[in-house]
């Protein structure tokens, strides 16, 4: 890649002809190997990928960041080296499809079958060998699953299983339902008002099941 000052670097890109294609192919070949090293050595969620894979992801990554930078160089500055303004584009591309991934592989038929621990986790500790009791508890978690099931949608029990079950946090959880924080919290808040009447319905009180809920939430 030719070494370039900021000014040159703008001047080509924003110009035409030959000068622009070779700062566009000089930039484009630098976003890949930002992008593969990223890929590569800064994600270990991707250590079962093929090099021939992660290179690809990279140059569709380069792509991508490529265009928004076209699109923004009137929002440079120059406070600092144009390649390191450039690189926060290919990074902030990689991580956000990387995290739209995610949301693809999170989905409520991989937690379905987990639906006994997640509400043994929601229950608390276990109820001992009382067989009344523990008979008591099928009957909830077989309620509990039947109002998720039905009650929620799919966005909502996403985004109540993400926060309270599997770990995220609230502005992870939004980012992979891409929406906004104050838009999930509402999600969420809607989702527990359902749970909650539908328990009352069955005659659950505050006093004994809702009273976890409200323990926990």
């Amino acid at each position: 890649m030719v070494k370039r000052s900021n000014e040159a670097w703008l001047d080509a890109l924003q110009g035409a002809g030959e000068s622009q294609q070779e700062a566009l192919l000089d930039l484009r070949d630098y976003l890949v190997r930002t992008a593969f090293v990223y890929l590569r050595d800064g994600r270990s969620d991707l250590l079962s990928l093929s090099t021939d894979t992660l290179y690809e992801m990279a140059e569709d990554y380069a792509q991508n960041a490529l265009l928004a930078i076209q699109e923004n160089l009137d929002k440079f500055r120059g406070d600092a080296q144009f390649t390191t303004w450039a690189y926060r584009f290919v990074i902030n591309e990689a991580a956000a499809d990387l995290r739209r991934r995610q949301h693809r592989d999170f989905s409520w038929e991989d937690v379905a079958g987990q639906e006994t621990a997640v509400f043994a986790s929601l229950l608390g500790p276990g109820t001992g060998g009382d067989p009344d009791v523990k008979a008591e508890r099928e009957e909830f978690l077989q309620l509990l699953w039947q109002i998720l099931e039905n009650d929620l949608n799919e966005r909502q029990r996403l985004a109540l299983l993400g926060v309270h079950f599997q770990g995220y946090s609230m502005q992870e959880m939004a980012e992979i339902l891409e929406t906004t924080p104050n838009t999930l919290y509402k999600m969420l808040h809607d989702a527990r008002r359902k749970i909650k009447a539908r328990l009352l319905d069955q005659h659950y009180s505050a006093g004994d099941i809702l009273g976890l809920f409200d323990a926990m939430w």
